[in-house]
Order: structure tokens, then sequence, then C-alpha cells
């Protein structure tokens, strides 16, 4: 399991809390400076020529948290101003403790009881402290119009563990006024939230901030939710052993095109060749052979009957894993040689894109998927396996199901491609970028896995491997060409350099193990805490900064 990389339920944060505060121990009020304390530093890193911040406090312990962070800015010599925005709620415990404290030292503090008095300052950075992650409920009224006037002006907002008005995974439909940061600075964990395109709109650039809960709760306390890094992946790959060869790191099948789609089937072949395949065999429709030959040279050509179409593979002995789907088209011809597939075939496999959607129209073919069988649809193919879903937090559900029901991992491709496991977890991962949102990009990732699945990996491992490397090779070429030039091609082209900025990283962990930097993608921008190397030490190379 992914120890220290949980997913918290927002319902479960109290516990987490109050665990820290009895057995660390920590006062509440000092677990809040705590928190407050970080989350200033981060602020004044994004904002070191900003010299005014107005905070907009509410009355919980999220506004306890800005109260904290307008002192704190107070005694950085900055111009500050509070805005209370209590109505008649009665303020937490600690809130009512720091806002005196800012109070006492003379900080400018100014009660909001008309939206339309909310003026803040020119030039100010708005920091927003309304609500925390614990909301159980949409925002209206009084609040709710607050949100709206914030969220109409120009100003910079950044949003304090959670942009206020949005709920976390168990609270329904996100149908109240909610804040639309700039950015967001969460602690300790992302929420399940920031995972989900219809939110980015809210949450902006997030980061994560280590505020040290104890390490016995965020290891012990169950979870059914995680995010990858580099140094949880990297823990799981194989390495060949000095006297391994072409026929111990085994043989991977690729089914994959038919006449109009065969690029389909040489990007696939691409990310299986460059995946640590000891052979990959590619089965190809009879008058398209040449084109692997041509493209691929490395990979070896199985021709089917068919001419033009797949229809069915005659011996699948040799191989330890099969990968099917991109670009063979949907025709009754190939629906029957999947089923004759499907029906002989015990071991590992991946499919994707049409044989999905043969799946999809056919609901029997489901019934003789393996065990452990790996599926990667994209949204709008998960659709029709699973039907329609009202939205991101519905669509996890469905994909969770699915995947116990059918005892599958399912891969849905995406912002975040999630991984969902027969046992009922998922798995977020964090690399790639919107570059990779082109045609063949999945037909890349199709072949990793096959390739991952053949040469010993399980299909958890060889899932998690196979999306976190196929993102960084999208971060790589990325950073080479710029994300509107990036090419599905290039990720396969840049899959080499990942393998090998991994074990980079398994060398380096080994070095300086047991100390601590941010985990950091450069083209998504996201940041993380993860145990390895130091401040001083840092290991250059993609995913650490």
């Amino acid at each position: 399991m992914l120890k220290n990389n949980k997913i918290f339920k927002t319902s479960d944060l109290q516990k987490l809390d109050k665990y820290t505060i009895e057995n660390e121990p920590v006062t509440s009020l000092d677990l809040m400076e705590r928190a407050a304390t970080v989350f200033t530093e981060k602020l004044l890193i994004f904002f070191p020529n900003s010299h005014i911040f107005n905070i907009l406090a509410g009355s919980g312990n999220n506004g306890g948290d800005g109260y904290v962070v307008a002192r704190l800015l107070c005694q950085n010599g900055l111009n500050v101003k509070v805005f209370g925005l209590h109505e008649n709620d009665h303020l937490s415990p600690d809130c009512a403790v720091n806002r005196e404290r800012f109070i006492n030292m003379g900080g400018c503090y100014i009660e909001v009881k008309n939206p339309d008095n909310l003026q803040p300052d020119e030039n100010s950075v708005l920091v927003d402290a309304i609500f925390g992650a614990g909301l159980n409920r949409p925002v209206t009224g009084f609040l709710g119009d607050i949100i709206r006037r914030i969220n109409g002006l120009s100003h910079p907002v950044v949003a304090i563990d959670m942009p206020s008005g949005l709920m976390g995974e168990d609270n329904g439909e996100n149908n109240g006024a909610i804040i639309k940061a700039d950015y967001t600075f969460t602690f300790q964990f992302p929420k399940l939230a920031f995972m989900f395109p219809e939110n980015v709109v809210y949450v902006g650039h997030w980061e994560v901030l280590d505020i040290r809960l104890h390490p016995v709760i965020l290891r012990e306390y169950p979870a059914a939710y995680y995010y990858l890094t580099e140094e949880v992946v990297t823990s799981r790959l194989l390495i060949p052993a000095k006297f391994s060869h072409k026929g111990t790191l085994g043989n991977t099948l690729l089914i994959v095109g038919s006449y109009s789609m065969m690029g389909a089937a040489v990007l696939a072949a691409k990310g299986a060749i460059r995946s640590g395949t000891g052979l990959l065999s590619v089965h190809v429709p009879r008058k398209l052979k040449e084109m692997i030959h041509l493209s691929v040279p490395e990979a070896l050509v199985e021709v089917d009957r068919n001419e033009f179409c797949f229809s069915g593979v005659d011996n699948l002995s040799r191989f330890q894993a099969v990968g099917i789907g991109s670009g063979i088209g949907t025709s009754p011809v190939t629906a029957e040689g999947i089923r004759q597939l499907l029906s002989v075939w015990r071991g590992k496999i991946v499919l994707d894109a049409d044989a999905l959607n043969l799946l999809a129209a056919d609901s029997g073919l489901l019934e003789l998927l393996p065990d452990g069988a790996v599926l990667t649809p994209h949204p709008k193919e998960f659709e029709r396996l699973a039907g329609k879903s009202v939205n991101d937090f519905d669509r996890l559900n469905k994909l969770s199901t699915f995947a116990r029901l059918h005892q599958v991992y399912v891969v849905l491709k995406g912002a975040h491609t999630i991984i969902a496991t027969p046992e009922g977890e998922c798995y977020f991962n964090m690399t790639g970028n919107p570059g990779m949102a082109k045609g063949g990009a999945g037909d890349v990732l199709t072949g990793v896995i096959a390739a991952l699945l053949a040469s010993g990996h399980s299909p958890l491992d060889a899932t998690m491997i196979g999306v976190y490397a196929h993102g960084l090779a999208g971060d790589l070429a990325a950073e080479e060409q710029g994300m509107r030039g990036t090419r599905a091609g290039d990720i396969a082209d840049k899959l080499g350099w990942v393998w090998k900025k991994m074990e980079t990283y398994n060398m380096a962990k080994q070095r300086y193990k047991d100390e601590k930097v941010i985990f950091y993608n450069r083209v998504s921008g996201i940041s993380i805490p993860v145990c390895f190397g130091t401040e001083k030490e840092r290991v250059d190379h993609a995913g650490v900064s």
C-alpha cells in the first residue's frame, strides 16, 4: 500500500487533527499556528512583491487560520486588513482566540454585515479563509453573496486548504456559491475534489503543504484513495537481473491496427518496445504488415488471416501478456475475433479503444474477461461501459463499482488519470499535462502497460508504473516541444529518458534516504512533500526540484 500517499476523506480530517493533538502532543492552537505559518511562507514565495493582503475570515477554524496568517503578515511589515465575515455565527474557540490576538496587536479588522460593504484594497491579494474542507452544505444567503462578489473582482485569490464553498466527496453536487481561487495551498495531502475536471475553475494551481500531522495516524488510518509520486512508482519497477535475456523479459503480443488506423498500431508498438519487453510481436491485418516492419523494425510481425482487420489469433502460447484495441475497428469480424480471444486467454491483458467499444456493445464479452484484466478507457468510452454520470464524484463511484464488480483494473484517462482496482481503491496520477490530449497518446499507454505486464509486473504495478511513466514522458516532451507542439510520438520517444530518470531516482533515494525535499512536476506545477533528499542537497531530475 501507499502508506504515505493517501487522500483522506474530508469527513476524516477532524480525526487526524485530534490524534495529532492528543499524541504529539500539541494544542489545537499550536497546530493552527503551524498550519498558518507554512501557508504564510508559501504565500510570500508566490507573492514576493505584494505588500497589501486582505484576509476574508469566516467563523470556523479556517477563519482562525486566516487570523493567524494576518498576524504573521503584519509581523513581516506588510499592509494587512481582515474582513470578518461572521454573519450571526458564533466563532469557534480557536478562531475567537486568534481574532483577539490580531486585534490586540493593532491589526486592521472590519466586520462586514452587508456584501456591498466589502471593499478590498486596490492591488491587494485576497486570502480566502471563509470555509475549510469540512463544509457539508451549499453556501447561500449572505456568504453566498460575499463569494459571488469576490468572484467578480479582478484581485488574485489564494484559498487556505480548500476554496470556500467547494464540498468534499460525500456531500453531493457543488450547487452553491464557490470561491474561484487562483491558488489553493492545502494541508498535508491533496483533497479528492482537486482531482476532478469540473473543479479546476475553483481550485486553480494547488500545492500541498506539510503541517506534520502525526505519522502514525497518517500511516494507519484507512483510505481508499491514493496519489502517485515517483518515489512510490520507482519502488515497484522491476530491475532486470544481470543474466536476463530476451527470453526472460517477456514476450508481448499487441493486436492492433486496421486498414484506416495503422498509425495507432505503430504508436502502441513504439510504446511497448520502449518499455522493457524482451520480445514484441505485433498482430496486424495481412495486407498491412509492411508498415510495422518499416516503423518498428525491432518488432516481430504476426499477420492475421483477414487482409484488413483483426479476426483471431491461432496460437497464444508464446506470450506473457496481450494488448488489444488500438485502431482495430468494430466490424462484426473483429467482434467475433475478440470473443474467441477472451474465451481462451486467461493471462494478463490490457484492452483499449475499439476493444472497449466492442465490450460496451456486447455485455457478454465483459463476463469473459480474465480476473485482473486492465481496461484503459477515456471518459466517453467509460460512459459507454458504465453509463452516464451526474458529475465527477458520481463517475468516480461508478468507476470503483465497475472495477469491483468485474474484478478488473480500470485506467480512466485524463488529467490525474485514475486507476481503480478490484479491491475498491483508486490511485490518482500526478504526472502529465494538457499537451498530451492528442490522438494516439492512449495507444502509446496501451503499449507501455502491455510491455510491463509481459516483463513480470502485476496488473496493479504495471498500471501504476505505466500511467506515471507515460505522463512523465509527456511532461518531458512538453518541456522540449511545448504543450501545443507535443505529439503522441514524442511521448513514445521520451520513454527511454523516463526509465533512465527512474533509475537515477532509485540511486539517489538510496543515497539520501529518510530526508525530505519537495516533489515538483515542472509542467503541471503541482508540489507534494515526499521523503527524499535534503533542501541543500537536491537531486536534479524529473519530478524533484
